[in-house]
């Protein structure tokens, strides 16, 4: 068990994508084998585009999947510090039936409506404290957890092989940060598809 730890500019999958029967059923479990790990944050072609790369990266190694499911991931722009992008931002990803977590800053906006959703928010930044406020958990339970991953240690010729320009620390948190994630579903084994089960092993 793990500890913790608008524009889409990428999407990875293995194996098929979302067929017509997919969606969420009651108690937040994904309903097929394919989810979705979503990647909130401002300018992610440009400004952020290093940490996206680093999350791309790791799951091209994990061979888009973990353990028998299948991982789509979609990067959306967090829109900075607007209110009402972050939770446009945040609002098109829990309205994806296939989420099964999402990496995005711990902010006044996106801890509650992810908490509210049941949903693993991987924070690599923002305000760590909404963690444990009560007023920012309207579900009652924890579901933002740090970073928390492992990066291989040829990770730096990867990412330049991968991409063409030197690995930054920036692009070593993303693929931790991903890479985190995907061991918890993985050790989530038959119920990796179950948003609850993969918080438990998250946090």
């Amino acid at each position: 068990m793990r500890r913790a730890a608008l524009l889409a500019v990428a999407v990875l999958a293995t194996g098929c994508g979302a067929s017509k029967d997919e969606g969420i059923s009651g108690g937040g479990k994904v309903i097929g084998r394919t989810v979705t790990v979503y990647s909130l944050t401002t300018d992610p072609g440009t400004t952020n585009r290093d940490f996206v790369d680093g999350e791309k990266l790791a799951l091209s190694d994990a061979g888009g999947k973990a353990g028998d499911l299948a991982v789509n991931f979609t990067s959306l722009d967090l829109g900075g510090d607007d209110r009402d992008a972050q939770a446009e931002a945040a609002r098109r990803a829990i309205n994806d039936p296939q989420i099964i977590a999402a990496v995005v800053d711990a902010t006044p906006v996106t801890v509650p409506l992810f908490n509210a959703a049941g949903i693993l928010q991987v924070a690599p930044g923002g305000d760590a404290t909404l963690s444990e406020n009560p007023q920012a958990l309207p579900s009652g339970r924890p579901t933002v957890g740090a970073v928390e991953g492992d990066l291989p240690v040829d990770f730096d010729a990867k990412f330049e092989t991968a991409y063409g320009r030197e690995a930054t620390p920036e692009a070593r948190r993303g693929y931790v940060a991903m890479d985190g994630i995907i061991e918890a579903i993985a050790e989530a084994g038959a119920a990796g598809n179950d948003r609850t089960r993969v918080l438990d092993e998250y946090l």
